[in-house]
């Protein structure tokens, strides 16, 4: 893959709880910010990727793209979303396309419509197994018995993402610190998943433009360029009986991502993996190979996902402590990052990214999807 094509422009919108925005609002600002970012025209958008389940209303958004779809893969969707927009590219239908997220998830929580049956996976649902937290638990419990992780460690997440987000205005977690104390203290949801061990609904819009490699030169701001990806799906685990002991089918995705790339993960600078819950990015940053089996634990409590560890992760905060925008939260932390625009949370080396994203199932709990890429300041 190289660097055949490039994020040219991202939108943001403010991000929070009870925002009082609908989802094609908060859809239509996040474009409009991207747009304007990379110094584009409406009318430049001649491709639409929404990365939900339902259509687009694109009257709404003044566009007219030779094609508008949706995708839906859980939190791997986004990663998914810039993919197919790269093919698209590739085949000629389109010269820049749009990857889409907003939704008013809180507002959707409160208003008491919340369908029972989109928390549960599969036919353990008849048996009580409901909801994200419960199904990602079962990963926390068979990583503690082979490894000896403890929820320590867990806290030891919470809080290294809760200090990135101190600094970064617009987060959650703005200025609001988290001990390990608190951590601990926090309320059982489901074992072993404290308070601080989920992240949270929040309602927000994010928009990424993607077009070629050579236009993106040309452009206003500094490119990002997309220099490898991969896929991966946790159903093979299930069917060998390992569903448990992996929290993504990591292994496929990590080769044809870094293989594209030509790189090893000594060459990525920091890490923006997704995050539902803090057994997450421990297990992922395993599975990459950053350290070992069992090791990612003792990173974290010794500081290596910091900014001046091993490998920086989740450096705006994550969706633990940021805002949950699925896995368009790490997209956006990355570019920023890339371009030298995290402000007061800006690592000192930031050149190559690893991202990730995780969700949706395949029938039954934790056969989750995964896509990942690398992103590069440098094609």
């Amino acid at each position: 893959m190289g660097s055949e094509c490039a994020i040219v422009g991202l939108g943001v919108t403010e991000q929070g709880v009870g925002l009082g925005l609908e989802g094609r609002e908060l859809r239509a600002q996040a474009v409009d910010l991207a747009l304007a970012d990379a110094g584009l025209p409406r009318d430049a958008i001649d491709g639409y990727i929404r990365a939900y389940v339902d259509r687009e209303d694109l009257r709404y958004m003044g566009l007219s793209p030779n094609f508008s779809v949706s995708m839906m893969t859980g939190g791997a969707t986004p990663v998914f979303s810039i993919v197919a927009a790269m093919a698209m590219i590739e085949a000629g239908q389109a010269e820049v396309v749009a990857c889409v997220y907003g939704e008013a998830q809180t507002a959707f929580a409160s208003s008491g419509k919340q369908d029972i049956g989109s928390y549960g996976y599969g036919y353990p649902m008849l048996y009580g197994l409901l909801g994200a937290a419960a199904t990602h638990a079962f990963h926390a419990r068979r990583h503690m018995h082979l490894y000896g992780t403890t929820s320590r460690h867990l806290g030891a997440v919470a809080v290294t993402q809760r200090d990135y987000a101190l600094k970064r205005p617009g987060t959650l977690g703005y200025g609001k610190p988290l001990t390990l104390a608190e951590h601990q203290a926090s309320p059982m949801i489901t074992d072993p998943f404290r308070r601080y061990d989920c992240t949270r609904n929040t309602d927000g819009g994010i928009a990424v433009l993607v077009t070629t490699a050579e236009r993106a030169r040309s452009l206003r701001n500094t490119p990002v360029y997309v220099l490898g990806a991969g896929t991966g799906h946790n159903i093979v685990n299930w069917h060998k009986g390992q569903v448990f002991e992996n929290h993504d089918n990591i292994a496929p995705a990590k080769a044809r991502a870094f293989q594209q790339a030509g790189m090893t993960v000594a060459d990525i600078d920091m890490a923006q993996l997704y995050d539902p819950f803090t057994i997450s990015p421990l297990m992922q940053l395993e599975a990459f190979g950053f350290v070992k089996e069992g090791q990612g634990g003792p990173l974290y409590a010794e500081g290596g996902a910091g900014p001046d560890g091993l490998i920086p992760t989740n450096t705006g905060g994550g969706q633990l402590s940021a805002y949950y925008s699925t896995g368009f939260t790490g997209i956006a932390e990355a570019v920023q990052q890339l371009r030298g625009e995290a402000g007061a949370g800006q690592l000192k080396k930031a050149e190559t990214s690893l991202v990730s994203g995780h969700g949706m199932n395949a029938g039954v709990q934790n056969t989750w999807a995964h896509a990942c890429m690398i992103l590069g300041s440098n094609p």
